[in-house]
């Protein structure tokens, strides 16, 4: 079933195939004069469709579908494809594992995001060190050759179908890295060379970091300062914050955390990705009309902010960020408003970035491909199912909410709440459902 609500089939808001994501990453990697062009540019350019990418858990290949709405590319983490099991023993390699995932990408015009980490225990300078996945899996490898040997393996078997690396998994985290920073620049400075080698085209981003504004942030300033900037296309971090409950308008101060770093640095004009982040554990957004809120809002500002991929983690995880539902076998509501953004955003072009007025309410203009003039608003400081009376621009018609409904605006001012609405200035018909799309897999 392709699912294809209303407001993209009258403005013509077609999903991109994979051939359009050439395009957008070549645009994303031209140099740019300084970084009030990168950021000018981000805000106000074109949604690319790029943005929507996820990690999708291994239930895929038994009772969980594939994602029904778009999904540009997605991530090799908690996949079974870090090199500790894609190498079990020096020199004995495990592709089948890779390349299901591969396969399945490719068959749905997906890319890949490959994530490095979790040496072996054979391999590693502290084998016997206690490390998430397995003993010394977060320490660099004794011998630096058994490094090498393993991306030039990767990079040569994946040629052609991996565009896209991350050097290591949350490398501020001691479960994830104990091994410091100049070790990990090293590694990052040895797999640069070998995998440009073998892909000239590759796009490599430094390791992620993970923690709220201070922490990633914070990291990523050691690593470029270590040098390790000399060996990456793009920056790449984790966009979960510290609040409970989570709050996706904690995701600005991440960002501007990092731009910091990256203008302090001179490398403003790399690509920045967020290549993992939710509202996190189920416990720390109990609430569905709450999740439901969170992904639109996540999406937007990092959109408004100039973030230019965002993997959701995950569609099928037990309890992060979860979009499907394994025991009910559905999709879950905030899953649906996923899908709804998608059409929203698909070829829209940013004419005025997310900002919040003194009583919290946020609004983000844009222009709707085929040339319709929409406004997004939300407020910030009301929990659903509370609302507040909100005064729109007389030019605005109707709205839609992220269950897909349409409504006319009457009287000069409509109720908004914790969930984005999106305002345009001209009449939608109804839909037949939640974002005119089904909540079951085809059969």
């Amino acid at each position: 079933m392709i699912f294809c609500c209303l407001l993209q089939c009258l403005l013509g808001m077609a999903v991109t195939g994979g051939d359009s994501f050439v395009a957008v990453d070549r645009a994303e990697n031209e140099p740019l004069e300084n970084g009030a062009q990168l950021a000018d540019r981000d805000r106000l350019s074109a949604a690319p469709s790029s943005i929507f990418s996820m990690t999708v858990q291994s239930g895929i290949f038994k009772q969980t579908p594939w994602p029904p709405m778009h999904v540009a590319g997605i991530r090799l983490w908690d996949t079974y494809t870090y090199w500790g099991m894609l190498e079990p023993s020096r020199g004995n390699y495990n592709w089948p594992a890779l390349d299901r995932w591969l396969d399945l990408a490719h068959s749905h015009g997906a890319d890949v995001l490959y994530t490095f980490g979790v040496t072996p225990t054979w391999a590693s300078s502290n084998p016997t060190a206690k490390c998430d996945y397995n003993p010394g899996g977060c320490y660099p490898p004794q011998n630096m050759q058994d490094w090498d040997d393993f991306v030039r393996a990767l990079a040569t078997h994946a040629a052609g179908r991996i565009k896209y690396w991350e050097l290591w998994n949350e490398a501020n985290q001691h479960e994830y890295w104990s091994g410091g920073v100049p070790a990990l620049v090293t590694m990052a400075q040895h797999a640069y060379n070998i995998i440009k080698i073998i892909n000239p085209s590759a796009i490599i981003f430094t390791p992620s970091g993970v923690g709220g504004a201070t922490d990633t942030s914070t990291f990523l300033d050691e690593f470029l300062a270590a040098g390790g900037g000399r060996f990456v296309d793009g920056v790449a971090f984790h966009g979960y914050g510290n609040t409970i409950p989570s709050s996706p308008e904690e995701v600005n101060r991440i960002v501007d955390a990092v731009q910091a770093v990256m203008a302090k640095r001179g490398i403003s004009s790399l690509p920045l990705w967020d290549t993992e982040s939710s509202w996190g554990p189920a416990k720390h957004l109990p609430n569905e009309d709450d999740r439901v809120a969170f992904v639109a809002r996540h999406y937007l500002l990092q959109w408004s902010k100039g973030v230019r991929r965002d993997y959701w983690y995950a569609w099928n995880d037990k309890d992060y960020g979860t979009l499907w539902d394994d025991t009910s076998n559905n999709i879950r509501r905030a899953g649906m408003a996923y899908g709804e953004l998608v059409s929203w955003l698909t070829g829209a072009q940013m004419t005025t970035p997310c900002a919040m007025s003194p009583d919290s309410t946020w609004t983000c203009g844009f222009t709707l491909r085929g040339g319709v003039q929409a406004q997004v608003v939300w407020n910030s400081s009301v929990s659903a199912p509370s609302t507040l009376q909100f005064r729109p621009a007389p030019n605005y018609l109707q709205y839609r909410s992220l269950d897909g409904s349409t409504a006319p605006i009457s009287g000069g001012s409509i109720q908004i709440g914790s969930k984005p609405l999106l305002l345009v200035t001209t009449a939608l018909g109804p839909t037949k459902g939640p974002g005119g799309r089904s909540n079951r897999p085809p059969k």
